[in-house]
């Protein structure tokens, strides 16, 4: 099934960069020689340990996926999505493009728990964008970041058509 709307949102210089750090790590581990006194396990770990950072370095990318469909939004985190979960439609009291900070609300980007004024909220964010877009649940609340959270607002709320329920206002 297609979705009526999605979006993604990542920081295109930081994915080279792990792209190019990845394939060094991968790379080193392939043909850095080694010194003829070297013990076979040694010469196997450090390799294994190079092929981890590698791996490490092109799972870590932030990357945010947001699709909508008639049922339930999906959100996914990652270049391979290894954290993939879907909101059901008939829970989600609220959209909104919100403004915050990820430094000081949530301590960085990635998958965090908030504190202060954003307490039990959780924040999906690939960029150091200051405007996101806010889910409010029954269950749950999220900030996810989108490259126009004004535009997907209008365009989730259409297809979502929110619940009424409590919203509170920040």
């Amino acid at each position: 099934m297609e979705p009526l709307y999605e979006f993604k949102d990542e920081q295109p210089g930081l994915k080279y960069f792990l792209a190019a750090l990845s394939i060094m790590f991968l790379a080193m581990a392939v043909f850095l020689p080694w010194p003829e006194d070297t013990s076979f396990l040694e010469i196997w770990g450090m390799r294994a340990i190079f092929v981890f950072f590698g791996a490490l370095s092109m799972v870590i990318l932030p990357v945010v996926r947001l699709r909508a469909y008639p049922e339930y939004l999906e959100i996914r985190f990652g270049p391979t999505a290894l954290i993939s979960f879907r909101l059901s439609n008939a829970k989600i009291t609220s959209i909104r493009a919100v403004e915050y900070s990820p430094m000081r609300d949530f301590g960085g980007w990635g998958i965090k728990g908030g504190g202060g004024k954003w307490k039990g909220w959780t924040s999906f964010t690939a960029t150091g964008a200051h405007r996101v877009l806010s889910i409010e649940t029954t269950e749950k609340n999220y900030l996810v970041s989108c490259p126009n959270p004004d535009e997907a607002e209008v365009m989730l709320t259409n297809i979502v058509r929110p619940r009424k329920g409590t919203v509170r206002e920040r």
